[in-house]
């Protein structure tokens, strides 16, 4: 995976368990909202993994 231009493996920050809260927290954002468009998620789980990858 590449982020911000600098490669960056999964495991390095983010655990499996933690990428699926991620996953199923964006599932369960979509299924609230009428419309959410596939780019809408892939920001959101984008947007989780770079936070994660932060702290």
């Amino acid at each position: 995976m590449v982020i911000g231009g600098k490669e960056l493996t999964i495991s390095e920050k983010l655990t499996q368990q933690k990428f699926q809260e991620i996953l199923v927290s964006t599932y369960l954002m979509g299924r609230e909202k009428e419309r959410l468009t596939v780019n809408e998620m892939i920001e959101e789980i984008k947007q989780q993994i770079l936070k994660e990858k932060n702290n």
